[in-house]
């Protein structure tokens, strides 16, 4: 009966029935380009870097890196119990009190597990993306609200940074810095001085270049129209946070060929900084891109000294302010490290700080409003593709980082002295805490309860036969377990070589003596591009990396398994011994 009715309606035809149809699409496009769906849709977006960097955190390494382990012997005792004194010290002269006491708690609680602490420094991430909307100018639209927020987790969140969250001890100073500026920031902006100046505070203990967060916050107050004296608190308060540091700080660092007090080098090193987001490895490009984004905020300033603007710009020129005092800071203290001091991954907070501030600065007073809409697609696109050199390099470490684990695992880790201080002093502090690789999460990812320290029954595991330990398979298939490399370095046995079966790589490596127990172990799937060239159809991943105490009795041997089951294989008696 509709249809009839429809079809009797007075004036009604086929042609008035089509143009409305074809309206339908248009109607649809405009009540989600002008409704709250469009920019819902779009900020959902923003989970996306969050997310990515998850998946980066639970893919790295258990073990923790670098600077933790000096932390850690810092902060401990013989039996690994928390000396408290020690976490008012000084790690390169940087304050360190809150990232030490993080480091205790992943020690004590967590395992030393690096993972939990990653996720922590992700939930630091994620704080400093929920702050930026609250301190967004009212006057923005949906849509530029949204596209900012995400902008701001792409920055966050970028493959740049990307040492910060699979190295979590890095972003446990880093990015607790930047969230807890932000935090002091947007206080500021809502006239709360007393918990800007106590964020600050918190701020200035977890690294030293947050001492730039107190001009930033006197800027903040002096744009808003503050009192004399509230402006001044934050610079008075930042006075006397410098003055004691210097009193009571270590020895000064050093480093680098090139000499700190040259002031070019000094400017490459703090503008690279800034642009570092803008370039894959190429210091000139980054140094152009940090000169750009000074360049904007520089031509967009006087419109936002205007009265009407002065008071809603006020928190993204103190993040400016505050990104240049890193710069500051890092091109006076890095700069002798070379021409790609400024490229860290671990400095992308500060850069994502400062572009945070020039997109919102450009698009809630733009100078230019037919750009806006391209500067922060532009932005978002390009700095994470150009942060895949970075990401990579730090992925491409990982079994480095993996091979220590076992190596510690087993008492000797005399070939990673860079990365691994003072085991004499370490490795009983782990054992006491149940640290990994002294916890139950360590595993060798064998199966078949082949781990350090147990043994096993090796009477049906293969053995190649001819060759180079190689054992042909039908349809021309190979099965070749290679050690090109067998070398004693210190009180470690280091292997290393490539293996295959047929056209599958080992999923795990060990190390057995002659009664069959576990005495070592390794990591495996590394890029070998040699061995791939070779052996046309395998997988990516040939290589492997093992290490065993070079005192372990008798005859070894190195055992791989493949999908297919167990392959063995002797070691020489003789390994080669490296001074």
């Amino acid at each position: 009966m509709t249809e009839i009715a429809a079809e009797s309606v007075p004036g009604r035809d086929e042609h008035t029935e089509s143009e409305g149809r074809d309206d339908l699409p248009r109607d649809r496009f405009r009540r989600l380009r002008e409704g709250p769906l469009g920019p819902r849709l779009l900020l959902l977006s923003a989970l996306v870097p969050p997310l990515m960097m998850l998946r980066e955190v639970l893919r790295a390494p258990q073990l923790h890196f670098y600077d933790y382990w000096w932390v850690l012997l810092d902060i401990t005792g013989e039996d690994g119990s928390l000396r408290p004194e020690a976490l008012f010290g000084f790690r390169n002269e940087h304050p360190f009190v809150l990232p030490s006491l993080l480091f205790w708690l992943s020690a004590r609680f967590g395992h030393g597990l690096n993972h939990p602490l990653g996720l922590v420094v992700l939930a630091f991430g994620v704080g400093c993306v929920l702050l930026v909307p609250a301190m967004l100018p009212a006057s923005l639209s949906r849509w530029q609200r949204a596209a900012l927020v995400v902008a701001t987790s792409t920055l966050v969140f970028n493959p740049h940074g990307i040492h910060n969250f699979v190295r979590s001890m890095s972003g446990a100073s880093w990015i607790l810095a930047m969230l807890l500026v932000l935090g002091a920031l947007a206080s500021m902006q809502r006239g709360r001085l007393l918990p800007a100046v106590l964020l600050g505070l918190l701020a200035s203990i977890s690294y030293g270049t947050s001492f730039a967060v107190w001009p930033a916050l006197s800027v903040v107050g002096w744009m808003r129209g503050e009192r004399r004296g509230r402006v001044a608190t934050p610079m008075v308060v930042g006075v006397v946070v410098v003055a004691t540091w210097l009193l009571l700080r270590g020895p000064q660092g050093g480093g680098g060929s090139s000499p700190t007090d040259d002031p070019a080098q000094a400017l490459l090193a703090g503008l690279s900084m800034l642009g570092m987001v803008w370039t894959g490895t190429e210091p000139s490009l980054a140094l152009v891109a940090g000169v750009a984004g000074l360049a904007v905020l520089a031509l967009h300033l006087p419109g936002c000294l205007r009265p009407e603007h002065r008071a809603a710009s006020a928190p993204w020129w103190g993040l400016a302010v505050y990104a240049a005092g890193c710069a500051v800071m890092i091109s006076g203290s890095r700069a002798a490290f070379g021409e790609s001091a400024g490229l860290q991954s671990r400095y992308n907070s500060m850069t994502a700080a400062l572009w945070i501030a020039v997109l919102v600065i450009a698009v809630a007073w733009a100078r230019w409003p037919g750009v806006r809409s391209i500067a922060v697609f532009t932005t978002v696109l390009s700095t994470v593709a150009l942060g895949a050199p970075m990401a990579q390099a730090v992925r491409e470490d990982a079994p480095n980082q993996d091979l220590l684990a076992v190596a510690a695992k087993v008492g000797t880790t005399d070939a990673f002295t860079d990365r691994f201080p003072a085991p004499e002093r370490l490795l009983p502090r782990l054992r006491a805490l149940g640290h990994y690789p002294f916890s139950d999460e360590f595993t060798l990812g064998c199966g078949d309860d082949v781990e350090i320290g147990t043994r096993v029954d090796t009477a049906d595991w293969r053995v190649p036969s001819i060759g180079s330990y190689r054992e042909p398979r039908p349809a021309g298939w190979d099965v070749v377990l290679n050690v090109e490399t067998d070398q004693v370095q210190g009180g470690a046995r280091m292997l290393k070589g490539w293996a295959i079966s047929g056209i599958e790589r080992a999923r795990c490596v060990a190390v057995l003596d002659q009664r069959g127990e576990v005495v070592g172990g390794g990591v495996v799937d590394i890029p070998r591009s040699d061995a791939e060239s070779q052996t046309p159809g395998i997988e990516i991943g040939l290589g492997y990396r093992a290490v065993v105490p070079a005192d372990t009795a008798g005859p070894l041997r190195v055992a791989f398994r493949f999908p297919d089951g167990w392959w063995i294989r002797p070691l020489t008696e003789q390994p080669e011994v490296v001074s």
